[in-house]
């Protein structure tokens, strides 16, 4: 009766000590074995070698809707080998769709524009075009196209370093592939998880994420996906195992490519990149320039926007291995200035913290504090410390989701009461012990922000009322701010500074800030000043930078009109965003938080929830 009692507890933790082991100890031979299998199988069929001559010819010789799908699968033949033909074939199935009015293929080509966006690294325009999409009814008629959107914006996420929201995607697409039991959205969700967790370094979880995925896509016999999956392994490979397990896999990698119809220069972009970094590690430089240079002539051919932050700091990684600071410092630049361009931030924060300390160490201070404060400000406007609690907080839920499966699984190996009662037991503890831990981040981030917002608010009200009763200054006021300014260093003529002040205040009154324009320069211009002397008046008498006061204008007028404004506090934080004169959402994320230590959702949720209060309390 014990045994039995005991039995299914026993087998559940058995389980799930083989399901923990299985990133460390899983036998990837068998999984290469089973890759060299499918790529063999799909090289061996009589129609591979013609495919693409088939496509092209069937293209000429069909019409409407068969023509279309003909077109979205020579994209997905040519996406990794030329942009410039995906983008072509895509172009035209676009226009026919659009002329048939056939949502699905509308859809479906928008989706492959977004997706060549991401991988030339225009990401803005990816985002825009992924937005246009979520919102269209016809999406969630349409599950795997709904799926891709949503990996892709994880994907998106993830290279700007917002790692809390890649993650959140990826799980929301998981949970929706696991309960309809589609293996292709399971496929892509597992990998946006490892792709989130190989960013953040925890490559175990990124290991087992990414073996769930493959096992989808040998079912599936997606071949499409199993060279890019072959890199992955590779890479956390080298990570938990070292270079010379990695190279096994590279050697692997490299003989399947000469097989597979799939491979193309996107791809080999990545793996030459990968290939160099383990010959850095093992000091093998010249083979390590032979296939940097390769990665590199890749993506300057194909200009793969997005791939050239990493490669700059490759190579200035071998550069400075082969005792070259001068061009490592040259590379690193360059490296930093793709990032900015493509709001890469997760790699602006790393290059700017390399070079900081690279400066450092030839004792030039100034530019190691320039690069010190660009890491900060970076690290700052993604919000690390929330993201990391968010993280644990979804990760913790995913476990709970992951036992309740594991407990249904048993449930159906045993009929007997008690044993679902021992179930019942170990899964309320498991729960509890997440819970506990996710309730505790919760609550202490929510007391937090709630402190914040109720300072925010009365601030906000006292500066209202500050306004409304504001007097024509008494003369001893004035003779105390002419002394004031007479005991000032003097920046620049009084007679100027006055001039540059009162146009600045009639500006500040038209609300000019909320232009979002408005540059030094432009504001310049509007006083008939120069630059330098209003950037002295906006330091002295302002006392911060001018992008410092120009957020501040617009955050302080923003906090006023929500206040006031109902309508408007309800409307998307997009157009709030651009109403309040930021030109870029996350650039109006970042001045809030940093201005207020909370997010602008969080106040204006609050802001609703006591108005909500108070009309029921009437």
């Amino acid at each position: 009766m014990i045994f039995k009692h005991w039995f299914p507890t026993l087998l559940f933790f058995l389980h799930g000590l083989t399901y923990s082991q299985s990133p460390e100890n899983v036998d990837l031979e068998k999984y290469l074995k089973q890759i060299e299998f499918l790529i063999d199988k799909n090289s061996s069929n009589e129609q591979v070698g013609f495919h693409e001559h088939e496509l092209l010819d069937k293209r000429l010789n069909s019409d409407d809707i068969d023509k279309i799908n003909v077109c979205l699968e020579l994209y997905t033949n040519y996406i990794y080998k030329s942009t410039v033909l995906a983008k072509k074939y895509n172009d035209e199935a676009t226009i026919l769709a659009e002329k048939l009015n056939f949502n699905k293929g509308i859809l479906q080509a928008n989706f492959n524009q977004a997706y060549i966006y991401f991988i030339q690294g225009e990401f803005s325009e990816a985002s825009k075009l992924l937005k246009s999409l979520q919102v269209n009814p016809n999406l969630n008629q349409l599950p795997e196209i709904h799926a891709d959107c949503e990996i892709l914006e994880s994907y998106i996420f993830t290279e700007r370093g917002e790692y809390d929201l890649a993650l959140q995607n990826a799980l929301d697409i998981l949970e929706i592939g696991e309960d309809s039991k589609n293996g292709y959205i399971q496929m892509r969700a597992f990998s946006a998880i490892s792709h989130v967790y190989l960013r953040l370094g925890e490559y175990k979880k990124a290991m087992e994420n990414c073996l769930k995925g493959l096992d989808f896509i040998l079912k599936l016999e997606k071949t499409q996906f199993l060279l890019p999956k072959i890199d992955e392994l590779a890479r956390m490979t080298h990570k938990l195992k070292g270079s010379r397990e990695a190279a096994k896999l590279y050697d692997f990698y490299l003989r399947m490519e000469e097989k597979s119809p799939h491979a193309g220069s996107y791809i080999n972009s990545i793996v030459y990149m990968n290939i160099a970094n383990i010959y850095v590690e093992e000091l093998k430089f010249e083979k390590a320039w032979v296939f940097l240079t390769k990665a590199m002539d890749i993506i300057d051919t194909n200009n793969y926007r997005f791939r050239k932050p990493r490669a700059y700091a490759l190579m200035a990684e071998l550069q400075l291995k082969t005792l070259d600071t001068i061009a490592a410092i040259d590379s690193y630049n360059k490296g930093l200035w793709s990032a900015e361009d493509i709001n890469a931030n997760d790699m602006v924060k790393d290059i700017s913290n390399t070079l900081s300390t690279l400066f450092n160490l030839r004792k030039d201070s100034i530019k190691s504090t320039l690069f010190a404060k660009l890491y900060t400000k970076v690290s700052d406007s993604l919000f690390t410390m929330e993201a990391s609690q968010r993280i644990k907080i979804l990760e913790s839920r995913r476990k709970i989701n992951e036992i309740s499966k594991e407990k249904e699984i048993l449930e159906i190996k045993t009929k007997s009461q008690e044993d679902r009662y021992q179930f019942a037991i170990l899964v309320l503890a498991l729960t509890f012990i997440s819970g506990t831990i996710a309730t505790f981040s919760y609550f202490k981030v929510k007391k937090k922000n709630r402190l914040l917002f109720y300072r925010t608010k009365e601030l906000t009200q006292e500066k209202r009322n500050h306004k409304k009763q504001t007097l024509p200054p008494s003369e001893e006021y004035s003779k105390a701010v002419d002394l004031d300014k007479r005991m000032k260093k003097k920046y620049i003529d009084d007679d100027l500074r006055d001039i540059i002040m009162t146009k600045l205040k009639r500006l500040e009154k038209a609300n000019f800030f909320l232009n979002s324009n408005c540059s030094l320069s432009n504001l310049a211009d509007e006083l008939q000043t120069n630059q330098k002397y209003l950037s002295l008046v906006i330091n002295h008498e302002k006392q911060s930078n001018f992008n410092t006061y120009i957020n501040g204008l617009r955050i302080d007028y923003l906090l006023n009109r929500l206040l006031e404004d109902e309508e408007f506090r309800n409307s998307k934080l997009s157009y709030i965003s651009t109403e309040s004169g930021f030109n870029n959402p996350n650039t109006f994320y970042a001045a809030f938080k940093k201005r207020q230590g909370i997010l602008p959702s969080y106040f204006i949720k609050q802001l609703n929830e006591e108005g909500k209060g108070e009309i029921m309390s009437t």
